[in-house]
């Protein structure tokens, strides 16, 4: 008996630490997916800021607002995919 709790203590503790590691590489693996969601919206309010500044200042838009338009809308998909993905891990 005594053998088999010396066998079966670095197993579980194994597997403890081993599950540890896994839920923390996919926190990680989240936070660095977060942040180039944030850098992609901040880079799209950026080209929206610029466009409307160049519109205003030349009193019609030009073609910064379609670029900005579409920099917006791929933030805003990547956004909304990155919150479904939140809301499925949550759900687990």
């Amino acid at each position: 008996m005594e053998y088999l709790q010396t066998l079966v203590t670095p197993i579980l503790t194994g597997l403890i630490v081993w599950l540890i590691e896994r839920h923390k590489a996919k926190k990680d693996e989240l936070k660095e997916e977060a942040e180039e969601v944030n850098r992609a919206v901040n880079y799209a309010t950026m080209q929206l800021a610029y466009a409307t500044a160049m519109a205003v200042k030349r009193g019609k838009a030009n073609g910064e607002v379609e670029d900005a338009l579409k920099a917006y809308n791929e933030a805003k998909q990547r956004r909304d995919k990155f919150n479904e993905k939140l809301q499925s891990q949550v759900i687990k």
